[in-house]
């Protein structure tokens, strides 16, 4: 067992830093060295009379840097090093197939090994064979006009285009570049060309300097040393510090080509190749070295069938997270919470699984968001026989756990390397995802040998949470327990570990689950510290992954704390000093002593939320919760079509970029400015928070403008949303199903005889979100004239029936709301104002903002602002 493990690890890690030399020549770093790496490692090119030059030189600096980052990983040259050559007996000669040499030789291969990550590389670019000579042969220059100092990453939102076919042609039209700086949310977000872009190397490269010292520091400070001796364990953090510190490193700089993918995800798609061509390569019985070597140059083998995309994906997300008992609605809060966390850890545990069964390093797993995963695998009879092992596995414990109320389809599909070519790599993806829709339909292999019918029975009754699950005899099931662990959780833990005996997670401060999943056992833990970096556990090969989830501290913090990194968190909204000196507006809801500070809030304190002191320092305003739902718009044809020429590494850019959106920044957002906001869950291209009733409606508002930011105000790439105000201890199936209708309204929308997206539906009403903006305004106006005039109640609720009355034109009284709203207001301000210059005023004030601005122009959506303004005054 894992035979192979540790040797695909190396193999995977030499691919992942190939280009490790770009990140390194671009700092402006310097070698007595160098001139003899460059002459081992890079191409030369002879212009005639005897003179030529060097083309990527990042090469050399590839092996250099390899060096530094040696002292810091596993042993790269000595001991056991299997696939690659090993310095046993202690001299610095050189050997030709090292791991260093195999990942610098990518540019001049020359060996089996250095062959497989060059053609890797060339596959992840899905370069055509003419088009890769050419980029081979070419100096350091974009299609920015910026050299490889200077050009910052373009962002591949601002190129996608639906229903318009003209592409920008030219990197140099597009408007926005990714800043040069280590992952935080902020960082994530495009910044105009104009002004950050430099036109001078020194600037340029003192921004790269600095990023590569913070990358070496955190590389031999933060991985625990005492993890370097399980070569799976140790990648699978380098993994996110790689990620952090080249998420906006453009690949690509030569050949006039567009600097769009970034260093982190094209190393990422070229790992995962190479590791699945060793591996199909190794399994291949009488192909010599000499007879692979020729076939990768001549590309005479790029047909054949090497690899295997294995894509797997959560299938009954909504009936699992939204389940009922009678205890439900008590414990909503941590339920939603540990239930939607569970569908994200399950995911990632049944992607370890496939990837243990495979003998696969993390590196293999390419994209794991909104309950989907895909990884790439060797293309053999072994792998095959395994992943229908796991398939079968899987499919046992759902059952078993379950009941069938979720599961995870399995689907692989076979691919060569010209499969990855830009126009033959659409139609890979579509019948990839045919597949699994087609696995969708035969789910738990019900139509082969599992059963139809559950032996069970429930002498304990049904489960307090979940009526589906029969009780033991605490009254619950141990799934429902460990999801209510789980909720409670994630307020204080900040790391998950996933190991295979019990007994290990029963010591210090660990909080272990009930349930082994898959085979694993699962604890959480706070700092690192109080369990000595877990060193103990890594070195005895028990501690299969530790992944940290914590939520960065504000926007700007780095999302890197020495170990994997996970983004299947969301912000839980906890009691802090302020609520306890405000405790009076939870008056009635719930014992004071649960106001304490650290403890988790409760649906019934967060409806309580947007309450505000009166005059009279009376808490007034209505207790209420906003579920908000939605999701990206059209996200089947951004992936699709949106991108003229996609690429496997471009696929796996989009995907990582659009889920780091509502993983990593929303939660962020919602933890430094909506602090009472519970993301039940937020991944992939949608969210789903629960939170006090107007700031959940500001939140929404706030999120459409960030995301249009994100994408570079891309008109065509949107989302949609519903929001459904309740009183709290509304069911929670309800909540998912009203939210749920309340967003396909608000993307079906008819306005001048077509359907739109792109709007928020609220109260009934569809707003497109360019229009909310004006709605907000007329709130302050209303919430202004109210409180200059003493507005009754009456007077406001009776323009609610004017709003009827103007919107319904089938009414032949339809266009007397005009006389009466004129008639209404005037006897409102005789009777309240005696100056007649005062009255004037108020009566134009009045007539603006109701009459004009309001029911004429919004017509039934103004109801909106009045809704709220209501709401906001309610008393009790």
């Amino acid at each position: 067992m894992n035979q192979l493990l540790a040797p695909s690890s190396r193999v995977a890690f030499a691919a992942l830093t190939h280009d490790l030399g770009k990140f390194a020549e671009r700092a402006g770093l310097t070698d007595a060295r160098l001139d003899a790496h460059i002459t081992d490692y890079c191409k030369w090119h002879e212009t005639g009379g005897g003179k030529g030059y060097h083309s990527h030189k990042h090469a050399a600096f590839t092996a250099l840097c390899l060096d530094v980052v040696e002292q810091s990983a596993p042993d790269l040259i000595r001991g056991d090093v299997t696939p690659f050559a090993s310095r046993q007996d202690g001299t610095e000669a050189d050997i030709t197939d090292s791991l260093i040499n195999a990942a610098a030789m990518h540019h001049r291969p020359e060996t089996l090994l250095q062959w497989i990550i060059a053609t890797a590389d060339r596959v992840a670019s899905g370069f055509e064979r003419d088009e890769f000579d050419r980029y081979n042969d070419a100096e350091d220059k974009t299609d920015t006009g910026h050299n490889h100092f200077q050009a910052r990453q373009l962002t591949l939102f601002e190129q996608v285009r639906l229903t318009d076919e003209k592409q920008h042609t030219t990197a140099a039209s597009l408007d926005y570049r990714y800043p040069l700086k280590a992952l935080s949310p902020e960082n994530l977000f495009p910044v105009k060309r104009v002004g950050y872009e430099s036109e001078q190397d020194a600037p340029a490269q003192k921004e790269y300097r600095a990023l590569w010292e913070a990358f070496l520091l955190a590389l031999k400070d933060d991985i625990p040393a005492s993890h370097r001796q399980q070569w799976p364990l140790w990648l699978d953090h380098f993994d996110t510090l790689w990620q952090t510190f080249t998420h906006a490193i453009p690949a690509a700089t030569a050949f006039n080509v567009k600097p769009e993918v970034s260093l982190y995800d094209h190393s990422k798609a070229t790992a995962a190749f190479a590791v699945a061509l060793w591996r199909w390569h190794i399994a291949q019985e009488g192909l010599s070295d000499a007879d692979a070597i020729r076939q990768h140059k001549d590309r005479a083998d790029w047909n054949e069938k090497k690899f295997l995309l294995v894509q797997g994906d959560f299938f009954g997300i909504q009936d699992f997270i939204f389940s009922e008992g009678a205890e439900t609605n008590r414990h909503a809060a941590k339920l939603l919470r540990g239930r939607s966390f569970q569908v994200s850890l399950f995911t990632e545990l049944a992607a370890l699984k496939v990837l243990e069964a495979c003998e696969l390093p993390s590196t293999s797993q390419i994209i794991n968001a909104a309950g989907k995963f895909l990884i790439v695998a060797p293309n053999t009879a072994e792998v095959r026989e395994k992943l229908a092992m796991v398939r079968r596995e899987l499919n046992q414990w759902f059952l078993e756990n379950t009941f069938g109320l979720a599961g995870l389809g399995l689907v692989e599909k076979s691919a060569s390397c010209s499969d990855f070519l830009q126009d033959r790599f659409k139609d890979l993806m579509k019948g990839l995802f045919a597949d699994l829709e087609t696995a969708k339909l035969s789910r738990f292999a019900l139509t082969d040998d599992a059963p139809r019918v559950f032996e069970v029975e429930y002498p304990q009754g049904v489960c307090a949470y979940n009526t589906r699950l029969p009780a033991d005899v605490q009254g619950s099931a141990p799934l429902s327990r460990d999801q209510i662990a789980i909720g409670k959780a994630l307020a204080h833990k900040d790391r998950l570990l996933v190991v295979r005996d019990e007994s290990e997670l029963r010591k210090g401060s660990v909080t272990p689950l009930e349930i082994p999943v898959f085979g694993y056992r699962i604890g959480f833990t706070e700092g690192e510290e109080e369990t000595g970096k877990f060193g103990a556990l890594a070195q005895s090969g028990e501690l299969v992954r530790c992944w940290d989830f914590s939520l960065p501290e504000n926007l700007t913090d780095t999302l890197w704390h020495g170990y994997a990194r996970r983004y299947i968190n969301a912000y839980v909204p906890v009691f802090g000093e302020h609520d306890h000196l405000t405790s009076d507006k939870y008056q009635g809801v719930e014992a004071d002593e649960d106001c304490r500070p650290g403890n988790p809030k409760t649906f019934n304190h967060l409806a309580c939320e947007d309450r505000q002191p009166d005059e009279h320092d009376h808490w007034i305003g209505q207790v209420a919760l906003a579920t908000l739902k939605g999701d990206v718009d059209n996200l089947g044809q951004i992936f699709q079509k949106g991108l003229k020429q996609n690429t496997f590494a471009k696929m796996a850019a989009l995907s990582r970029q659009m889920n780091a959106f509502f993983a990593v920044w929303l939660p962020a957002y919602c933890k430094e400015k909506y602090p009472n906001t519970y993301t039940v869950f937020a991944g992939g291209d949608d969210f789903f928070l629960v939170g006090p009733w107007q700031s959940t409606q500001k939140l929404a508002a706030e999120m459409a403008e960030h995301f249009k930011a994100f994408v570079a105000e891309n008109p065509e790439i949107h989302f949609s949303a519903g929001i459904i105000t309740t009183k709290p201890g509304h069911p929670v199936h309800a909540l998912a199903e009203q939210a749920e209708t309340a967003l396909e309204k608000a993307k079906g929308y008819e306005e001048d005889g077509q359907k739109h997206k792109n709007a928020l539906s609220l109260y009934g009403e569809i707003v497109p979100w360019k229009d909310w903006p004006t709605l907000a305004r007329l709130e302050d106006e209303v919430r202004q004239l109210a409180d200059d005039y003493k507005l009754s109640t009456g007077y406001v609720y009776g323009l609610l029936s004017l709003i009827d009355l103007a919107a319904d034109k089938t009414r032949q009284e339809s266009a007397m709301w005009r006389s009466r709203f004129t008639y209404r207001t005037c006897r409102y301000v005789v009777d309240k104002l005696r100056d007649k210059d005062a009255r004037s005023v108020a009566l134009a004030r009045l007539a603006t903002t109701f009459g004009e601005n309001g029911i004429a122009v919004q017509k039934s959506r103004f109801r909106i602002p009045l809704f709220n303004f209501f709401y906001s005054k309610r008393k009790g």
